[in-house]
């Protein structure tokens, strides 16, 4: 079964978008980003698409009540979700020792597992049919080995086990069917205790956060302070955060926060002459938890340029974007605030709060096109220079006079010779006028088609090639099928 999920945190959202773009230069709304998620239910096997040797047998588990592939950026990380007592869950560790995999872990946790698949969206009449006690985690290689390659902030490879291979993990649910204490774990896997007794609290201490805070170049700690923020969704677009807890970081840089209320969270942690960071996002219930937030905080490296048109000229208004900012081996550097710039009277732009680090920059104006992927920087940097070109428009109409109008009709445009990387393609879904189209395109030659949304492969229009020229506007029509 396929599922579109809406993304889990705000940053998911602007990475499938910032992902997408990156690979073709397609127009994504960052509002309407979803990720395609293939699962099911029950423990009908699943045929092995290139797991470790003897993963199969874990994975295709009796006791499987639900199973998931993801994550977004192209999938090859499987979730099987289980249910069962010590009895089983000790049967299924005696063959998970036995994996030929360098990283063998399981992660203990209080409280009952909620099935990811069962109850996507988290809602409270669901939540008895969705308890679940282990989940096994199983990458195939090849889908590893392509994600390890993308950007910093779209990489959702841990890089300090990247040279180890892809990992394997159980996380095990203690407040379920079964205790930990009739467990046995055998010689060879790594444990990694979350419960909150494992680190000096109890029960009654509610949802604990608990981290740490490091200057990066000096691995020093420091004096932080970190801020709980609730996220709200807003009506129309974009999100709100507000800061409903804090907690004061001491000499060592260490801090907590107990009886953390239930919610949708962002994780900040901020100290003068540092830029933010936000180190973690997380949804708590009404079951007591641990989490670990430790993160290192970098001083600012200012990044300044200035864009101009294919005359020299510098153009005002631009809005200059950093992507993909990582802060060398310490992985993606997320700010609370936007990592963006605009353009003065002469086409020059400053950015004060961006951490030590590297990152990619795009300019972006209304009109104007900067083709090919975004120009690699290492920060600080100064002196950038960017150019723009005159961007061309199209409105592309569909006839129907032939067959009749589906519900839903999309419209597709690419590059002639078809999509690559680095150039630019873009979808859009027809209005009630039957038309579409799509702005600050590229110069160049394309190819357009139409087809219902779904459709069959004898539904797709005739392919439509035109050739675009900037600060010009193209109008042209399809025939359906």
């Amino acid at each position: 079964m396929l599922r579109w999920t809406r993304f889990e945190t705000p940053r998911q959202r602007l990475a499938a978008a910032t992902m997408l773009l990156t690979l073709t230069l397609a127009m994504i709304p960052l509002q309407t980003a979803f990720a395609l998620i293939t699962g099911g239910e029950g423990n009908s096997p699943i045929r092995d698409p290139g797991w470790p040797p003897g993963a199969a047998a874990i994975f295709n588990h009796p006791g499987r009540v639900a199973w998931w592939e993801g994550p977004p950026f192209g999938g090859g990380q499987w979730h099987a979700e289980c249910r069962g007592d010590a009895r089983a869950l000790n049967a299924v560790l005696g063959e998970f020792a036995r994996l030929d995999v360098k990283t063998k872990r399981v992660v203990i946790h209080d409280g009952v597992g909620r099935s990811f698949w069962l109850n996507p969206n988290r809602e409270p009449a669901k939540q008895a049919a969705a308890r679940i006690d282990w989940v096994f985690m199983v990458w195939r290689r090849a889908s590893w080995e392509r994600l390890r390659q993308l950007p910093g902030d779209l990489n959702p490879i841990d890089s300090r086990e990247a040279d180890k291979g892809p990992p394997v993990q159980i996380d095990v649910y203690t407040g379920g069917n079964l205790r930990w204490s009739d467990v046995t774990v055998p010689d060879g896997l790594q444990i990694t205790d979350e419960r909150l007794e494992a680190h000096g609290f109890t029960q009654a201490d509610g949802n604990v956060l608990e981290g740490r805070a490091l200057d990066l170049a000096s691995r020093q700690p420091i004096a932080a302070r970190m801020r709980l923020q609730r996220i709200d969704t807003q009506s129309k677009s974009g999100y709100q955060y507000t800061a409903v807890a804090e907690a004061a970081a001491d000499e060592q840089g260490h801090w907590v926060l107990k009886h953390a209320p239930a919610g949708w969270y962002r994780v900040v942690v901020e100290a003068g002459g540092y830029v933010p960071r936000v180190v973690g996002y997380a949804r708590f219930d009404d079951q007591p938890s641990w989490h670990s937030y430790a993160c290192g905080l970098s001083r600012p490296a200012p990044v300044s340029g200035c864009v101009t048109d294919e005359a020299g000229q510098g153009l005002a208004d631009v809005k200059v974007q950093l992507m993909h900012v990582v802060a060398s081996e310490n992985g993606r550097y997320e700010s609370p605030h936007d990592y963006a710039s605009e353009t003065d009277a002469d086409g020059r732009f400053r950015l004060d709060q961006v951490p030590v680090g590297k990152a990619s920059i795009r300019p972006h104006k209304p009109g104007y096109c900067r083709p090919g992927l975004g120009l690699p920087i290492i920060t600080p940097a100064a002196d950038i220079s960017l150019s723009m070109m005159k961007a061309a428009r199209v409105c592309v109409t569909v006839d129907f006079a032939g067959p009749a109008r589906s519900a839903g009709y999309i419209v597709h445009m690419e590059p002639e010779g078809g999509e690559a990387v680095g150039k630019w393609s873009g979808s859009g879904n027809i209005d009630a006028k039957n038309q579409t189209s799509f702005a600050d395109v590229p110069p160049g030659r394309y190819v357009l088609r139409g087809q219902p949304n779904p459709s069959t492969a004898n539904q797709q229009t005739e392919p439509l090639t035109i050739d675009l020229k900037g600060g010009q506007m193209a109008e042209v029509t399809l025939s359906a099928k």
